[in-house]
């Protein structure tokens, strides 16, 4: 490779690097909240199945992530979307899952809207815990395959927020 190619593979890179470390720096991070994974996993085999009014269907090998995520109360996620899906089930506690036009459904235990939710989509979210309690909740995530797996995109607020 000539130095010309090899400079312009250079700042092509450096451009790259610093438009992520942009992006990450630019996104919404949580706050007051422990995530603990508990198992990360690989769907290998695509998966098409209807059983007992349940499709799931897959057109490639995906990631899958288990994670319990404990929000302290007053915490939040920070406004994210995430690859794939999510399906959140509310152990204890309450906690407010927004949309990105800031509209917020209260889940939990004890809830009228039930104690689990999915998320999916390309508009970012963000989920809260509003209470004075702790809230935990399970987290299945199920996202394309992907070396390193990602499960988690970050996201400027919506002018809502």
């Amino acid at each position: 490779m000539n130095r010309k190619h090899a400079r312009l593979l250079t700042a092509a890179v450096g451009i790259a690097v610093v438009g992520t470390f942009a992006a990450i720096a630019l996104g919404s991070p949580g706050s007051g909240n422990v995530i603990t994974p508990l198992v990360t996993a690989n769907l290998n085999e695509t998966v098409h199945l209807n059983s007992d009014r349940i499709k799931f269907q897959t057109k490639g090998p995906t990631d899958v992530r288990v994670q319990q995520i404990t929000f302290a109360p007053g915490s939040f996620s920070g406004w994210h979307h995430h690859p794939g899906f999510v399906i959140v089930a509310v152990k204890s506690g309450e906690v407010t899952n927004f949309d990105s036009q800031c509209n917020g459904t209260t889940y939990g235990p004890n809830s009228p809207n039930g104690s689990a939710f999915v998320e999916y989509g390309d508009e970012p979210g963000e989920v809260r815990n509003m209470t004075s309690a702790p809230a935990t909740v399970y987290v299945t995530l199920v996202a394309p395959d992907a070396n390193p797996p990602v499960f988690r995109i970050e996201d400027d607020p919506p002018p809502c927020a």
